[in-house]
């Protein structure tokens, strides 16, 4: 513990304005932080609470027709073990159901669930929406991993219930949801136009040819963008890995002055569409070079990269896809937003907002 034993009147003085500032840097610091956190991070619908449960595994369970009448009833957050189910481990799932508010028809959508042990897969009305960790034979926990979702807004339904079902395999000790904010977010100050989040293809390692429209990707696997690649099956990989994704833009998008916002990328990255690169953040190393890439902070930015005239296809396939370099850590397109703003629109958010917040 640090003694202040100020001699004089002008120590004593500059000790209170010291302590009239740290006073000011506790205080005001958190209080910016949570007007922040209100502005651009919105809980839209509470899902906490009693939810239906199963032990078991059948995948008939993720069908939003499902007759779950029967299932015990149980509470979101919280270990089954504390809830009748002491001592299992293994595979269980949960449903739930919410309805889509006037507000949420504005917004880019994510399903929070908090944290789960150890490891999940998300649906929507039967639709896949994300997942984390590795399920049996080859298993690996995602327990630390935060699950937010992004929720396309084709696999919605508007006029009635939409249907959640959470497959949950958990190894050891607490299992299930256990801790969190659970509900539907909207976490970003811009809605683009088309969004493009949700499920992409994902490869490690590095081949020029991955840029191109026509190359063959089916055999690629799974990843949801926005989100981490180490809790989406590559676990400590650092290094090169390419994104895509194929996408029809409506027509009335197509003509458009349009700029692409893709979020936050870890490290670095270079972006194509239809073959030709519309930008890059960060100097990607080449495989010969054993050092590491030394262009700043770009990780910490929200990529936006104009789009030429003509690039994008009008009532047929285009394709994006996304070279990234990754260091250490988290690696991958890991925050939002993800899509197509119109320009007009771009230019709006920034003079309300500053910058597209991620």
């Amino acid at each position: 513990m640090i003694n202040f034993k100020p001699r004089t009147n002008c120590c004593m003085t500059v000790l209170k304005n010291y302590i009239s500032r740290l006073f000011l840097v506790i205080f005001l610091i958190p209080l910016s932080q949570a007007a922040t956190a209100r502005e651009y991070r919105d809980l839209l619908q509470r899902l906490d609470g009693g939810w239906k449960f199963s032990i078991g595994d059948n995948r008939e369970w993720a069908k939003p027709d499902f007759d779950d009448s029967a299932w015990e009833n149980i509470k979101v957050p919280s270990a089954w073990e504390d809830q009748g189910f002491y001592g299992y481990d293994g595979y269980a799932w949960y449903r739930n159901t919410f309805v889509v508010t006037r507000e949420m028809k504005t917004k880019d959508l994510y399903l929070s669930l908090g944290y789960i042990d150890d490891v999940d897969q998300v649906y929507i009305n039967g639709k896949l929406i994300g997942f984390s960790g590795s399920f049996p034979p080859a298993f690996s926990t995602a327990t630390d991993a935060r699950r937010k979702y992004p929720i396309p807004e084709e696999y919605l339904n508007f006029s009635g219930k939409n249907v959640i079902a959470v497959r949950v395999y958990n190894h050891q000790l607490a299992g299930g949801i256990i801790s969190g904010e659970i509900g539907i977010v909207s976490n970003y100050n811009v809605k683009p136009d088309f969004s493009i989040f949700g499920l992409w293809l994902i490869r490690s390692g590095d081949n020029k040819l991955w840029k191109e429209p026509n190359y063959k990707d089916k055999l690629w696997h799974k990843i949801v963008v926005p989100g981490n690649w180490e809790n989406q099956g590559y676990k400590d990989y650092d290094g090169v890995a390419w994104y895509r994704r194929h996408f029809i833009l409506p027509d009335e998008l197509t003509p458009q002055k349009m700029v692409l916002v893709i979020g936050k990328i870890e490290n670095y990255d270079e972006v194509y569409i239809n073959g030709v690169l519309i930008g890059a953040s960060g100097k990607i190393p080449s495989p010969k070079s054993k050092g590491k890439s030394k262009s700043g902070e770009d990780y910490r930015k929200a990529r936006v990269y104009s789009i030429p005239e003509n690039l994008l296809h009008s009532s047929r396939e285009n394709t994006i896809a996304i070279k990234v370099y990754n260091a250490r850590n988290r690696g991958g397109i890991v925050e939002g937003p993800i899509g197509f703003v119109k320009l007009a629109n771009y230019n709006r958010y920034f003079r309300e907002f500053g910058e597209i917040e991620p």
